[in-house]
């Protein structure tokens, strides 16, 4: 297939790539306290698993995880038989995958039940302002720790966008995932990456702002300066990807280098899904990206049939590229 024109070629991030140690403890957060399901589960083969993570990691268990069957926001566990860095959560000054973001009714009642289960947060849920446009709006926001280092950022929006899982069970307390987080020191190569030139996507909000709230809430030094672009499909209704960078010269730890899918803990890489795999890699390829699996054809638990490849963005964020068939 071609590339002709510059249209989008994705809606945005449609699934996080999560490693784990053992299924179980995601399991009870994400379906039996966040009322996500599991849509497929069994074994990503070892060849393919080689294709797509590296060779020698055998066959790799999978379960993919849905929120009122939403096409968006998705949760891919993977199962690390032997992780490259021991389970830990990246704080906001690291650089890297951060939090996974998603809508709550109540925050309170989230902390509280959370917390009581065994999945304590940073500090109580907190709300702090940025700017919009001329105006400044309030977000309440708390950072919760899950098992093997997945941070989970709960929002309690003043007005929430449309979510897919919303629309479909409006009673649901919980949303799909709304957005997957990264921490990149180059901000506009990534920004060329995904935007219209890129994969298609729009950077439909870029801010630079400081605030008492998000240091209390994410855990940051006084003074803490904070770049954020939320980048998204034009059309809306699908998970965002948060940009961050870290303006005033404070610093944390790398941890591009372990954050590696089916090889690391936590917050691993994004998954992708596009119309045209073949179009998508050569776009990626021409706005800094790197290919590290070529297309090819098979069939997954996470993907079905499918064509797949894998390319890292200019700031080193795995991507999995993929098209039904």
């Amino acid at each position: 297939m071609g590339d002709a024109g510059r249209g989008p070629l994705i809606e945005s991030v449609t699934s996080a790539v999560v490693g784990v140690t053992d299924f179980g403890p995601h399991l009870d957060l994400f379906c039996g306290e966040l009322g996500f399901e599991v849509a497929a589960e069994g074994v990503v083969e070892a060849a393919d698993a080689a294709r797509l993570w590296g060779a020698g990691l055998g066959d790799v268990e999978v379960r993919l995880l849905t929120a009122a069957g939403a096409a968006t926001g998705r949760v891919h566990l993977l199962k690390v038989d032997d992780p490259v860095a021991p389970a830990e959560h990246p704080h906001t000054l690291d650089v890297g995958l951060a939090g996974l973001n998603l809508y709550t009714r109540d925050i309170d009642a989230s902390h509280d039940r959370l917390v009581g289960a065994g999945h304590p947060w940073i500090s109580e849920p907190s709300r702090y302002e940025v700017p919009l446009g001329e105006t400044v709006v309030s977000v309440t926001e708390g950072y919760c720790l899950g098992p093997d280092g997945v941070g989970l950022v709960f929002v309690q929006p003043a007005n929430a966008r449309g979510t897919q899982a919303w629309r479909t069970d409006p009673g649901r307390h919980y949303t799909e995932l709304t957005s997957v987080v990264a921490h990149v020191p180059d901000f506009e190569a990534e920004l060329a990456f995904w935007g219209p030139d890129g994969l298609g996507l729009s950077a439909w909000y870029d801010v630079t702002f400081s605030s008492p709230g998000i240091e209390e809430m994410a855990d940051l030094p006084e003074g803490t300066v904070l770049r954020l672009a939320f980048v998204a499909s034009a059309e809306g209704g699908s998970a965002r990807i948060e940009l961050t960078r870290v303006e005033s010269g404070h610093r944390g730890v790398d941890r591009r280098g372990v954050q590696r899918p089916a090889r690391g803990l936590g917050h691993t890489g994004w998954s992708v899904r596009t119309e045209d795999v073949d179009a998508a890699v050569r776009r990626a390829s021409g706005t800094g990206g790197r290919v590290v699996c070529r297309p090819f054809d098979t069939s997954t638990p996470l993907h079905g049939d499918a064509r797949l490849a894998v390319v890292e963005t200019p700031n080193g964020i795995s991507v999995e590229l993929w098209h039904p068939f």
